[in-house]
């Protein structure tokens, strides 16, 4: 019995493209991508979902907000709470056995996680289990540390189940890198990171498949 997979994401679709792969290829343990949600229009893994054939749809935060003043928390907040109880139903419509957030941009809140289930959720973080949390920019800022302190430093990436406090979930996989300084630039660096990612992410989806099967 295989797992239906809905993925989140928000930009290139590169991790996106290595469940595509893994699921042709027979390694994502029967798992089958059944929709792919984009929090942005102009996301390129929506292309690439599409050339696999898989459905897809943008749910963006944006029209949500678009109509309120940027000093208005209260009507901003209400907005991110009606957003993500949609994102919600979006996704039930699937009726999936895992959520994998693959470069979705936006947190997943109390809102969402009180309503989606009790659905298994992982994501793809560029940082070791409780280094950098919560930022985007986790590879310029150990890439950076490493240079600016002249020690190697023991970084990478990981796969983790989403909770409510941000990037602090259990983590499923593990992917050291060392960064050695003066070896190579940011750029070298976060390509051995996305090289890493492709890996985890199909590592991560497939152990967490198999965690969820009915015994």
């Amino acid at each position: 019995m295989g797992g239906r997979i809905t993925v989140l994401i928000s930009g290139s679709g590169s991790n996106l493209q290595a469940l595509i792969d893994a699921q042709k290829e027979g390694k994502l343990a029967n798992g089958e991508i059944v929709r792919v949600i984009s929090s942005s229009k102009k996301a390129y893994g929506l292309t690439r979902a599409e050339n696999a054939g898989i459905p897809t749809q943008v749910h963006s935060l944006y029209n949500y907000t678009k109509e309120l003043p940027k000093d208005d928390k209260e009507g901003r907040k209400n907005a991110r709470v009606s957003f993500e109880q949609d994102l919600c139903e979006l996704i039930l419509q699937n009726e999936p056995d895992l959520i994998v957030c693959a470069g979705w941009l936006l947190i997943l809140g109390p809102t969402f996680l009180a309503n989606i289930g009790g659905i298994p959720i992982i994501n793809l973080h560029p940082a070791l289990p409780g280094a950098f949390d919560g930022t985007t920019h986790a590879i310029e800022m150990a890439w950076k540390r490493c240079q600016e302190e002249s020690e190697p430093l023991i970084a990478g990436c990981m796969v983790h189940y989403v909770i409510e406090e941000v990037d602090k979930g259990k983590p499923l996989v593990v992917k050291e890198l060392q960064i050695i300084p003066g070896e190579e630039t940011l750029e070298q660096y976060e390509q051995r990171v996305h090289e890493a990612e492709h890996i985890a992410i199909v590592e991560g989806t497939v152990l967490a498949l198999n965690s969820n099967k009915k015994i």
